[in-house]
């Protein structure tokens, strides 16, 4: 059930993607592993895996999406990366309740390389883009959720909706780091679990009636926080 709630929780946190780039991948697969490879690449036996990591990363990023009342924001490094002009920006987070992100990005706001760190420091996934066949591909755009406007604790709910089981998704951003939330009513008793999935913390709790999941870059500590606060988001 975690990794269903991880595959819905990718495809919808990237709206976007690019079948001409070639693009390397480096993603905590648990808590202890890594896997490397190129994505796209034939012959991988995980498929699901090469798809969930496919779908991680940002193709654009602008330095107005970042909210400096929760990052601080330093000049930016230039350099030249795999033949292109760049802007290199370490984005840190003030408190604690956010992940870290290293990126590269091109004069048209191409993320070309991007490194997500937890607080501890741990890499959690990293792709770099090696070269598109196609520098003109235009991305293409997932079916849109329902928009809303909520914010708590500078996370904007982008995107609403009910799957099959009668499991409510909230999809929420602060412009770095994105999470999901499923909620759904259960019966019985259901211990709390927190790992780490295809570069995603996952943590698994019960409140009530209902049995919270949380999918996405940013701590432990900050998921309870959301649960904790769920109706907030609902209102």
């Amino acid at each position: 059930m975690i990794k269903i709630f991880l595959f819905l929780g990718i495809l919808i946190l990237s709206s976007e993607s690019y079948a001409a780039e070639q693009v390397y991948f480096k993603v905590a697969v648990d808590n202890s592993t890594y896997t490397a490879f190129m994505g796209g690449q034939t012959g991988i036996d995980n498929s699901t895996l090469n798809y969930l990591a496919s779908k991680m990363r940002n193709q654009k990023f602008k330095i107005s999406d970042v909210d400096k009342a929760y990052y601080d924001v330093p000049h930016p490094v230039s350099m030249r990366f795999a033949g292109r002009d760049i802007l290199q920006y370490d984005l840190k987070p003030r408190g604690a309740d956010r992940f870290r992100q290293m990126l590269m990005v091109d004069s048209s706001d191409n993320v070309v390389h991007k490194d997500v760190y937890d607080p501890s420091g741990k890499l959690v996934y990293s792709f770099t883009i090696l070269e598109s066949e196609d520098s003109s591909a235009k991305p293409v755009n997932a079916d849109e959720a329902e928009k809303t406007d909520r914010c708590f604790l500078g996370f904007c709910v982008t995107g609403v909706r009910m799957l099959k089981d009668g499991t409510k998704h909230i999809m929420l951003s602060d412009g770095i780091n994105k999470f999901s939330i499923f909620r759904k009513r259960i019966a019985g008793e259901v211990s709390v679990s927190k790992r780490i999935v295809y570069g995603n913390y996952v943590m698994r709790k019960k409140s009530g009636d209902d049995l919270f999941t949380v999918v996405g870059t940013i701590p432990y500590s900050a998921m309870l926080t959301m649960i904790e606060n769920y109706t907030k988001l609902e209102e």
